[in-house]
């Protein structure tokens, strides 16, 4: 008798890892040290997307350099990059890289809301882009979260439009500072995508490809992690997630929708 086959299961699977792993370094030190708390979360995403991603990238956390020298990002959580590239500094889990080796950056936080840590996370992100001035069909720029605080009492639909306002004001803000077109600053500067883990998936539609990108929210629920990393896949191989794109995408996101506007100015 032929096994039963399900990728959804098998998706739901890491997700739901994911959710169980989140606790375990709390349930033993408490609320002691918070930074080592964010930091093992950091590490427990890095080790189950080193299971997806091609050989040839490598995962770490870290600084990235202009190739000028002349300006550095932030820290970033998570840094994906080609592992032929050189090395300015290479330690445990933490790289000194120039930044045309990058090909995706994600922010990793406990537990988001519209508060100081989303906006952390985007001025972050923002600090790197800056520096790369790249197009978001070739790198990727993410942000992770295990949760939104009261996301039960909220509800998926308020959370989605508190969470596209305060991205939206955020990026106006910045498009004041930035003397590109609008169409370069939503292609260059914004958001690819964000993942609450088994509550709701965000992706921005701001590829080369679009002349009006859209900005999503969708009530995925225990299929946000499979949205998130076969995006991030997609950005990392293009070509062969779309020729077998049903063994990486879930349904179409469109009956999920809580939300699809333009950020705009």
């Amino acid at each position: 008798m032929p096994v039963e086959r399900s990728l959804p299961s098998y998706y739901q699977s890491f997700s739901k890892e994911l959710d169980v792993a989140k606790n375990r370094v709390r349930d033993i030190i408490g609320s002691a040290h918070w930074i080592s708390d964010g930091t093992h979360k950091e590490a427990i995403l890095q080790d189950v997307l080193k299971r997806f991603i091609p050989q040839k990238y490598s995962v770490s956390s870290g600084f990235i350099l202009s190739n000028d020298g002349e300006s550095c990002s932030k820290q970033l959580d998570i840094i994906i990059y080609d592992q032929a590239s050189p090395l300015l500094f290479n330690g445990p889990n933490f790289v000194i890289i120039p930044d045309q080796y990058v090909r995706a950056v994600i922010e990793v936080k406990t537990s988001l809301s519209v508060g100081t840590k989303l906006i952390d996370a985007l001025e972050n992100l923002y600090t790197v882009q800056s520096i790369m001035k790249r197009p978001s069909d070739n790198v990727y720029f993410g942000i992770f979260s295990f949760g939104y605080k009261d996301y039960r009492n909220i509800g998926p639909g308020n959370v989605a439009q508190r969470l596209f306002t305060k991205i939206k004001e955020f990026y106006r803000d910045k498009r004041v500072q930035y003397e590109g077109t609008d169409l370069q600053f939503l292609q260059t500067r914004t958001l690819t995508s964000l993942c609450m883990n088994e509550q709701l998936y965000g992706l921005h539609w701001n590829d080369t490809t679009q002349n009006s990108p859209e900005f999503g929210l969708y009530d995925t629920r225990e299929q946000s992690f499979n949205y998130f990393v076969s995006n991030l896949l997609s950005t990392l191989d293009n070509t062969a997630i779309t020729l077998s794109k049903p063994l990486w995408f879930p349904q179409s996101k469109e009956s999920s929708v809580l939300l699809k506007e333009r950020i705009g100015f």
